[in-house]
């Protein structure tokens, strides 16, 4: 061995050959090194020759076990890190021993496994647990054998490692044991190491008050089903994925449940083309999964069925005739048999999901249905969100359960299983209790909601704060700045002026809060920040991406006081024609905080020629022409349905509902901010090409337009769908004046066509894949909320890049950083999307405990099996099941038919709102129809909890 490797603790060096596939099929070699030492701590305190080397873990729990007298560490694989971590939240298990070879099956296995057992390790530092570095020891590293995957490695390594431990802490009187995930496994280790058993087995082999709660988070052992009949294909293997990959016949996409239809799903290939799945093709993918799919024959493709298929009619109808066993042979005949016959009329590329690339899996919240067996250990658990299948799990305590919100987590999900297997995690506390109820929001539209760590406080200013003016920052405190924002709005982060220049020409400027002055990169805040990724808003509060004195005081541009902000100044020509542009940070100080409904009457009364009031009207003429340029190169205009509260801040209860009104003065202030983050896009582009952050929204496929169509020929329209402009045209004359709701709700249909536009990292796709297409900008991207944003974090940090304003930090011009931070930015921002909706149903349900209402509905769909209402007054959308005789639901023509009644889509109809708490699993705003009365229509399945795209 050379002199210059042999150091204090090297003992030698080893090398080994890795031999892997690139995308292109080709077999690339590398040779690892690796250091080897002798010095490294085995953790134990009774261990002399260790103690001196790092601080010891391992103590004494002799006699806590029946299978050993002696005192023993648990050396456990992968499998159980993954599938049963919430197990090691016992203090009952102690000298738990994880080995560096599974710590890294697990990082790469389970993201979520991985995330905890991280924080328990080294964030709380857990003192139960111990990593050993096998991987570079020189008595436990084993050389990768070619033909071994990683789970033969990872149990040959937890072999060598046990018997190293056994032998060096032979006289210690201290034992290593082997824990598996399933007993099968431990038998055939058996032969290896001695001291070998299931998790089950060591569990029932503790002598702890907490045995059977610990029992009970182990899912169902033996076997899925008793007839072991399989129910779905195998899923491809890693090697065979890639190869697929590479040779383009397999797509990685995101698997996407129907709304409607739960055994119906969908998948985006490319970003732009939509593939349908249904069926046992689904193949064990739950919503959210990264999956892989492939093409069927076009013989094969079929249409998407017309029903409403709801879990909730499930749960509601559940009845001893389910098994629970996951078969219910009536069921399925009746599901199976019409299928072939149906779908051949507007059949769509139909495809088969081939194998699961990652899987979304993460703690659910819902009830326990127990099983109607006396006694039985098999219940199914029904998760609150309803894309997510219902979950097998063994437990004894089904009556303590039962009535409770719990939390669930899946294991696996065999072939020959209809549900996933899952184990139980924690109880929250009584279904119906409103701060339980508000817990399940949060964690199911998994929002970071914890108080700020004491680390990010500490990046607060300290003391009084006060404004500076230093280079390059420039002085524009002398402007008439005015924010324009909704009623108690205090994280202002925009405001605007406008002048008139000696020449005739106009200046107008944005300015937007310099929060990157007060988040630095790499921060305890900036690391926070990035995690929440955005400040989410619901019914009753706000959960701030960034800590109240920022985000509520230094950053927010309230009025009369000297803040920093980044501001774009443009000159305008009077018709609204850029001449030109300069961006800089700057100091202002805003003349007033202003709400869109005070702006609106400072425009409109005439006696007002304040300066303020002036601006605002010059603001106001020129983005009418803004939006008119915007209209002519086919921007879209769309429609969503969005009610907010009135709210008794001391209580946190409603005391109204108003929905929202459109004023002039929001789409005031919304073409300036647009015009401000395509200026903006354009500039970090150019300086940036490769990692430049903006945001896209992807031209809707052909066929994602067919709902929207076909909706319009009912009611006597055609729609355009070749281009943007050509859809704004048409939906701008489909208006009927007997339906004035037609245009409104013709505009939510073309909204839910389309997918939700995306953030990106320049570089990663082709340029023509940059557009905007509902904004019709060919570059875009959001500057103008970097309090309640991330993305416009850094935004800002870039642009200042560009402009000298400030140093380039290493991290935004790593193109694979980039796509991480967008990944997480889009995710973020899409649930706090679904938390705040769903926060309003909550609200909505509050508001309505005790009483009933009639308003207007409109039927926005009729399916085979039920009808879809609207009630734009609460922002409700429902579903009422035909059950019995006497109506016709008439699909093809979009008809109801009762008698002499015959309603059409979009139609108004009188309906009775109450809360119907039958399920209180899922409680939810009932309606009854009023008038008309037509038989067979009941019971409403409220559906209102997902949208379409976001609104700009």
């Amino acid at each position: 061995m050379e002199l210059n490797v042999k150091q204090s603790g090297i003992e030698c060096r080893s090398f080994f050959t890795r031999y892997y596939k690139n995308r292109g099929g080709r077999v690339l070699k590398t040779v690892d090194e690796r250091y080897l030492r002798n010095d490294i701590s085995c953790g134990s305190s009774f261990c002399s020759p260790c103690k001196s080397l790092a601080l010891p873990r391992l103590v004494s729990n002799s006699g806590n076990h029946t299978h050993t007298t002696s005192s023993h560490a648990v050396l456990v694989d992968g499998d159980v890190m993954c599938r049963f971590m919430d197990v090691f939240d016992s203090e009952s298990i102690s000298n738990l021993v994880i080995t560096q070879s599974v710590w890294d099956y697990v990082k790469k296995k389970s993201l979520s496994a991985y995330k905890k057992m991280n924080s328990l390790v080294y964030e709380e530092k857990n003192p139960r647990f111990f990593i050993f570095f096998n991987e570079l020891h020189s008595k436990t590293f084993l050389i990768p054998e070619k033909g071994d995957n990683e789970e033969t490695r990872m149990g040959k390594c937890l072999v060598r490692t046990a018997t190293f431990l056994e032998e060096h802490w032979k006289g210690d009187n201290i034992i290593p044991l082997l824990v598996f995930g399933d007993e099968l496994k431990a038998e055939m280790m058996k032969k290896e190491y001695g001291r070998c058993m299931s998790l089950k087995e060591y569990i029932l082999g503790l002598k702890c008050e907490d045995r059977d709660k610990m029992l009970s988070h182990i899912s169902i052992y033996d076997k899925s089903s008793e007839e072991g009949k399989l129910l779905f294909e195998e899923h491809l293997s890693h090697e065979e994925m890639v190869k697929g990959m590479a040779e383009g016949r397999i797509k990685k996409a995101q698997f996407t449940v129907s709304r409607e239809n739960y055994r119906e799903a969908k998948v985006l290939i490319d970003g732009d083309t939509e593939w349908f799945i249904t069926g046992p093709h689904t193949n064990r993918a739950v919503n959210g999964d990264t999956v892989g799919v492939e093409l069927l024959p076009e013989k094969e493709w079929c249409a998407p069925l017309r029903n409403l298929v709801l879990r909730d009619i499930e749960e509601a109808n559940m009845n001893a005739d389910e098994d629970f066993n996951g078969h219910n042979e009536e069921d399925e005949q009746e599901e199976e048999e019409p299928v072939t016959k149906k779908r051949k009329v507007g059949v769509v590329p139909t495809a088969k999901v081939v194998g699961i690339i990652r899987r979304n899996w993460r703690p659910y919240c819902g009830v326990l249905i127990p099983s109607i067996l006396k006694g039985g250990r098999r219940h199914l658990f029904c998760p609150s969100e309803r894309l997510i299948p219902r979950i097998r799990i063994e437990t004894e305590q089904a009556e303590v359960l039962s009535g409770q919100r719990i939390i669930v987590s899946i294991d696996s999900w065999p072939r020959d299983s209809k549900y996933p297997l899952g184990h139980y995690v924690r109880t929250l506390g009584n279904l119906g209790d409103r701060e339980v109820e508000n817990e399940v929001l949060l964690l199911e539209h998994d929002i970071p909601h914890s108080p700020f760590s004491q680390a990010v406080l500490d990046c607060l200013p300290k003391g009084e704060w006060s404004a500076s003016l230093c280079p390059p920052r420039v002085d524009l405190r002398h402007l008439c700045i005015c924010s324009v924002d909704p009623q108690g709005c205090t994280d202002i982060d925009d405001a605007l002026h406008a002048r008139e220049l000696p020449d005739g020409n106009v200046e107008v400027g944005v300015h937007i809060a310099d929060v990157t002055h007060f988040v630095r990169p790499s921060t305890a805040m900036d690391e926070e920040a990035s995690v929440r990724g955005t400040t989410v808003y619901l019914a009753d509060r706000r959960i701030d991406m960034l800590p109240e004195m920022l985000s509520s005081n230094l950053c927010s541009l309230r009025g009369n006081e000297e803040r920093y902000a980044f501001s774009v100044v443009w000159t305008l020509t009077q018709k609204g024609e850029v001449l030109n542009i300069k961006l800089h940070k700057s100091l202002i100080k805003s003349r007033a905080a202003l709400t869109y409904e005070k702006a609106q009457e400072m425009i409109e009364d005439e006696s007002d020629m304040t300066e303020i009031t002036t601006g605002l009207r010059r603001l106001m003429r020129l983005s009418k022409l803004l939006t008119a340029q915007r209209r002519a190169n086919g921007s879209l205009i769309l429609a969503s349905s969005e009610v907010r509260f009135d709210v008794d801040w001391a209580s946190k209860t409603p005391k109204g509902v108003m929905v929202k009104t459109h004023l002039d003065t929001h789409s005031m202030v919304e073409e300036f901010m647009l015009l401000a983050n395509r200026a903006v896009a354009e500039k970090i582009l150019s300086s940036y090409p490769e990692c430049a952050l903006l945001r896209r929204h992807p031209v809707p496929s052909e066929i994602s337009y067919k709902p929207l169509i076909e909706a319009a020929s009912k009611c006597g329209f055609e729609v355009n769908v070749e281009s943007g402009k050509a859809l704004g045209d048409s939906l701008e004359t489909c208006r009927d004046s007997k339906r004035p709701m037609v245009n409104t709700l013709l505009r939510m249909t073309a909204t839910r066509c389309m997918t939700q536009a995306v953030y990106f990292s320049a570089g990663t796709l082709p340029v023509e894949k940059y557009q905007h297409f509902g904004l019709a900008c060919p570059i875009y991207t959001h500057f103008t909320s970097p309090i309640r944003r991330y993305a416009d974090v850094i935004v800002h940090r870039l642009l200042a890049a560009c402009i000298d304003a400030d140093s380039i930090h290493p991290t935004l011009l790593s193109q694979n950083n980039c796509k991480k931070i967008s990944a997480n930015i889009n995710y973020r921002h899409k649930q706090a999307q679904y938390a705040g909706r769903a926060s309003v149903q909550l609200m909505t349900m509050e508001y309505f405990k005790g009483k009933e209402e009639e308003a207007d509905g409109y039927i926005a769909g009729i399916r085979h099996n039920g009808v879809q209402i609207f009630v734009p007054k609460y922002g409700i959308e429902a579903v009422v099941v035909l059950e019995g005789e006497g109506t016709v639901l008439n699909v093809d023509e979009g008809k109801i038919i009762s008698g002499n009644t015959i309603l059409r889509e979009f139609e108004k109809v009188r309906v009775k709102i109450r809360v119907d708490d039958s399920n209180l699993q899922r409680r939810r705003m009932g309606v009854d129809l009023v008038k008309p009365m037509l038989p067979g229509l009941s019971v409403l399945y409220d559906l209102s909890s997902e949208q379409g795209i976001p609104k700009e």
